[in-house]
C-alpha cells in the first residue's frame, strides 16, 4: 500500500516501507541500470539478483534496433526484456506509456514493479541536473498526497550517487515525458524522446519456493544458446556463436566509420554486465558446491567482460583511434575467443557432474 494512503490494496509485499524509505537497492560495476532496477525489484520480491540475473549467459544482438539509451537491450521473446534476462524465473515485463501524474499512479496501483523511463536532466538528486541530457531507468514504487494536496512519488535510483526518497510530480513527470534532446556532452544516451515509457514487471515465486535455479540447468541452458545461435538474412536477432560471429564481422566492415561503431559501445554495455554477472553466479555457486571447475567458468566469464571493455571503449573512440582498422578485428577476435573460453568451460562443468548442484 503506498504511504499516504489508505484505501486501495495493492500486491505490493509488506517488506518495502515508503514511510522509513526502505527500498531494496543494488548496484555494482559494470550494471546499467536495467539491471540494477530489475535486481531491485526481483530483491523487493525476495530473490537475490545475482541468483536471477546471473544464471544466463549469452550473446544477442538485433542489427539495426540499438537505442541511445543506458538500458538498451534487443528483445528476444514476447515475454519481455526481463523475462529474456531472467530466462529460468517466472519473470515478464512490458513496455507501456503515460502522460502524466495520474497516469502513473494508475500504474503504480495496478503492477507490483514500476520502472520508469526518465532523462536526468530533469532529476535534482542527478549530477547532470539542468546540464547533461541522458536516458536512464529508476524504481518508482509509491506515491501519496501531501497535506496541502499536491502529488508526489517514491522514487529509487542505485545508479551513483544513489536517492531514494519523495520526489515532487512536476519534477517526476518533466523527466518522464521528456523529448531528451540530442546532446553534445553525452552522445550515446541522448537523442531519443523518452516519451513517457514505463516497464512494468511481475515476478511470480517459483513452485519450489526457493528461487535457486539449479547451477547444471543454468550452465547447460547457456551452452545450448551459444552452440545453437542463429545469424540469418531472416533474423531479427543475432544469437550465441552464429551470432557473435555476424557482429565482429559487421565491426570489421565499420572500420572507416566511425558513427556505425559507437552503437557498440551502447550495445555491448548490457551484455558485458550479463557477463560480469554470470561469473558472479559461477564464482559463488563455486564456493557454495566445492566444484572448482565453476571457478574456471568465473574467471572466463571476468575474461568476456574484459573484451566488452576493450571493444566498447575502442568502438566509442574510433573517430580520434590511430590504428583502428586494425585494432578493431583485434579486438573483435579476442571477445570471440573469450565466449569460446567460457563456452569450454561450461563443457568442464557438465562433463564432470552428474547432478544438478545448487
Amino acid at each position: 500500500m503506498n504511504a499516504g494512503t489508505t484505501t486501495e490494496a495493492t500486491a505490493r509485499p509488506a517488506r518495502w516501507d515508503g514511510v522509513t524509505g526502505t527500498y531494496p537497492q543494488w548496484y555494482e560495476d559494470p550494471l546499467s541500470c536495467l539491471h540494477t532496477t530489475l535486481g531491485s525489484v526481483l530483491m523487493e520480491h525476495g530473490l537475490e539478483p545475482v541468483d536471477v540475473l546471473g544464471a544466463a549467459c549469452e550473446f544477442a544482438f538485433a542489427p539495426g534496433d540499438v537505442m541511445c539509451e543506458e538500458f538498451y537491450r534487443p528483445a528476444q521473446s514476447s515475454r519481455g526484456v526481463a523475462a529474456d534476462l531472467c530466462p529460468y524465473h517466472d519473470v515478464e515485463s512490458a513496455w507501456t506509456t503515460g502522460s502524466d501524474a495520474d497516469d502513473l499512479i494508475r500504474l503504480i496501483e495496478t503492477h507490483s514493479g514500476v520502472i520508469v523511463a526518465v532523462d536526468n536532466y530533469h532529476l535534482p538528486f542527478r549530477p547532470a541536473f539542468h546540464d547533461v541530457h541522458a536516458a536512464h531507468l529508476v524504481v518508482v514504487p509509491g506515491w501519496r498526497r501531501t497535506p496541502a494536496g499536491d502529488v508526489e512519488f517514491y522514487v529509487s535510483d542505485a545508479q551513483p550517487p544513489g536517492f531514494q526518497g519523495w520526489l515532487s510530480a512536476e519534477h517526476l513527470v518533466n523527466s518522464w515525458t521528456s523529448g531528451n534532446p540530442s546532446d553534445t556532452q553525452d552522445v550515446f544516451f541522448s537523442s531519443r524522446e523518452i516519451g513517457g515509457r514505463v516497464l512494468t514487471t511481475k515476478v511470480r515465486p517459483q513452485p519450489d519456493g526457493s528461487g535457486t535455479v539449479p547451477t547444471a540447468q543454468a550452465v547447460r541452458g547457456n551452452l545450448d544458446r551459444w552452440t545453437n545461435g542463429t545469424a540469418g538474412p531472416s533474423d531479427r536477432v543475432w544469437t550465441g556463436r552464429a551470432g557473435l560471429r555476424r557482429f565482429v564481422e559487421r565491426l570489421q566492415d565499420s572500420c572507416g566509420d566511425p558513427e556505425a561503431l559507437r552503437s557498440a559501445y551502447t550495445f555491448g554495455w548490457t551484455m558485458q554486465a550479463q557477463a560480469f554477472l554470470h561469473g558472479r553466479f559461477a564464482q559463488e555457486r563455486a564456493h557454495r558446491t566445492r566444484q572448482s571447475p565453476l571457478l574456471e567458468v568465473a574467471a572466463s566469464a571476468d575474461r568476456v567482460v574484459s573484451a566488452w571493455s576493450n571493444v566498447r571503449l575502442l568502438s566509442a573512440h574510433a573517430a580520434r583511434t590511430d590504428g583502428i582498422t586494425e585494432l578493431i578485428p583485434r579486438r573483435g577476435a579476442e571477445l570471440v575467443l573469450a565466449y569460446e573460453q567460457l563456452a569450454a568451460d561450461w563443457r568442464l562443468v557438465l562433463a564432470g557432474e552428474g547432478a544438478d548442484p545448487r
